[in-house]
């Protein structure tokens, strides 16, 4: 990983996107970081970070997949009950 956030909240982000999981599981990690102080910035960082290393290949594409599903939801691009943090990509949930 290029950079570490919160290391165990980092982990399960990580878990998540090798599993595919859903946007609701998704959502509840990125709920901790935005629960621990992390700005919508930073998460968006180490996403674009993560995205970076993805390789080609099935397999790689269906976690940068993951990995945009992530995004969306940290910078508001889903729908508004799925936002974490505002449209400004401040600290306050939505």
């Amino acid at each position: 990983m290029a950079h570490t956030i919160i290391a165990d909240i980092d982990r399960d982000l990580l878990a998540a996107l090798d599993a595919r999981a859903g946007l609701l599981t998704l959502r509840a990690i990125l709920l901790r970081y935005h629960a621990s102080g992390v700005t919508a910035a930073q998460v968006t960082a180490l996403l674009q970070a993560l995205r970076a290393s993805v390789r080609d290949g099935a397999q790689d594409e269906a976690r940068e997949d993951a990995i945009l599903d992530a995004l969306d939801l940290v910078t508001g691009w889903c729908a508004p009950q799925l936002r974490v943090w505002d449209e400004a990509g401040g600290n306050r949930a939505s």
